[in-house]
């Protein structure tokens, strides 16, 4: 009784694998999509009014700023790498490559 128990989930996978895998190896497919997709271009006016305009000047400053900040993390950067070339001994922590 207790083997017949016992086999009865077996059974059970068994037959839920070989269903899967009659579903996967039927080469229907399973989610039907639609064939036609049709994008429209976005309209700017619609989503952020028709008065928004972008600040050039602040577009700029930002833009600058931007390029100041990567120079100097780039001058950072390659101190870093002098110091440790100069002396890797005295480095503490992973190297700046």
């Amino acid at each position: 009784m207790r083997y017949l128990l016992l086999l009865l989930p077996a059974i059970a996978l068994t037959a839920a694998f070989q269903y899967v895998k009659h579903e996967i190896t039927s080469g229907r497919p399973i989610v039907s999509l639609p064939q036609a997709v049709t994008l429209t271009p976005v309209d700017p006016d619609k989503i952020l009014g028709t008065g928004f305009k972008f600040d050039e000047r602040e577009m700029q400053r930002l833009n600058a700023q931007n390029i100041v900040n990567q120079n100097r993390l780039f001058n950072q950067k390659m101190e870093d790498m002098r110091n440790y070339a100069r002396n890797p001994a005295g480095w503490h922590g992973a190297p700046p490559f």
